[in-house]
């Protein structure tokens, strides 16, 4: 594997050149245009950046207000686990609200909440009773994060403290694509609920996903480098020259590997933004007026994707805001914002946390006189083996 990978380098660095090259060319005042049109007109089912303006430019961070709050939010979970004592599971969320400028103590702890009635372990959607999974214990925790801080920043804003609410990871919902639609649409009453209380309250909110891998932005450079008059992976010219003992070479190969991060870290300064794109995942059909907008950053030691609403890419004020906040937040956290790694913190369920809840329930169920049954396969994990 290794000696496969001693002229990776090199070749990634020539296809990383060709796309910076596509990217200033094609992002010019005078082309993206041109290049949106392409766009629309295929026919693949990649994701793609839709583009607001030029984006050949790297945008210089405003200074931080000198009085700011920021609000971050990040959840842990024990999951259910029929081997033990009880079905039932935990969700635990750290909060964070650190004040700038007002000298005011920072507010740091975290709220464990418990699961354990019939509600909350069996869910029935379209029709159909089932136990609770644990991918519906990861909606509810990202649900709870969500709701957790648009509530938190919006107590601090009511103190007249000026607020921008973080959180760790995307504010796109990915996964409610496919999902049973009563269970998406409970889903997504809860996320729209929680941007119109931050909208109205003017909080900018973002979603800060490190290293990202998303290629939004160059699968809009393909569609610039690609041969054909409309887009067509199916009827690709590099589908018609391969034979038998030749591999498929596609036009737009040279751009495969290469994520929006990455090529984009050679554009952008550290301190500077991207330009703001549009998100066109499917699932933001449901999102109403939220629609999700994105930039890239650059923080100093990585390029990162901040996910904003609608009404925070529409409003200058509040962009400006959000940029200077992410900005100064990686600076005091070296690399990483530090509210978000202080709410981590405080969410974060150890192994050790859990084996420890796990004893405490079944002294709890031994004190009251209930029958407290382990299988096996709990008991033989909670030994030593040799």
């Amino acid at each position: 594997m290794v000696a496969a990978q001693v002229d990776a380098p090199a070749l990634f660095e020539e296809r990383l050149v060709q796309a910076v090259d596509l990217l200033v060319e094609w992002g010019q005042p005078d082309r993206w245009q041109q290049l949106q049109q392409m766009i629309q007109k295929a026919r693949v089912s990649w994701l793609f950046a839709d583009f607001c303006g030029p984006f050949c430019e790297g945008i210089d961070a405003p200074p931080r207000p000198q009085h700011l709050s920021v609000a971050a939010t990040d959840g842990s979970q024990i999951f259910p686990d029929r081997h033990e004592i009880s079905p039932c599971y935990l969700l635990n969320i750290g909060y964070v609200l650190l004040h700038y400028g007002s000298g005011e103590r920072a507010l740091i702890s975290s709220r464990p909440q418990l699961y354990w009635q019939d509600q909350d372990l069996y869910q029935e959607w379209g029709g159909r009773r089932t136990g609770v999974s644990r991918d519906v214990v990861g909606f509810r925790r990202s649900l709870l994060e969500l709701t957790e801080l648009a509530e938190l920043a919006a107590a601090s804003q009511a103190e007249g403290h000026p607020t921008v609410a973080l959180t760790d990871g995307t504010l796109i919902m990915w996964s409610l694509e496919g999902r049973a639609p009563d269970f998406r649409d409970d889903c997504l009453g809860q996320i729209r609920g929680a941007f119109d209380l931050l909208a109205e309250r003017r909080i900018p909110v973002a979603g800060y996903i490190s290293r990202p891998g998303g290629s939004d932005l160059v699968n809009a450079l393909r569609v610039a480098m690609c041969p054909m008059t409309v887009t067509q992976c199916d009827q690709c010219p590099g589908l018609q020259s391969a034979g038998e003992d030749l591999p498929v070479v596609r036009p737009c190969d040279p751009l495969e590997g290469i994520s929006d991060g990455v090529l984009l870290r050679r554009l952008l300064q550290p301190g500077q933004r991207s330009a703001v794109f549009g998100s066109t995942s499917q699932i933001l059909s449901d999102y109403g007026a939220h629609h999700i907008h994105f930039f890239y950053v650059h923080v100093g030691k990585e390029v990162a994707r901040v996910e904003i609403p609608a009404y925070v890419a529409e409003d200058q004020q509040l962009l400006d805001r959000v940029h200077a906040c992410v900005i100064d937040q990686a600076a005091k956290g070296q690399g990483y914002p530090v509210s978000l790694a202080e709410a981590h913190e405080r969410a974060v369920v150890r192994g050790a946390d859990r084996e420890a809840f796990y004893r405490y329930l079944e002294d709890m169920f031994v004190r009251h006189d209930i029958r407290a049954r382990v299988s096996l396969k709990g008991l033989r994990k909670r030994s030593a083996g040799i």
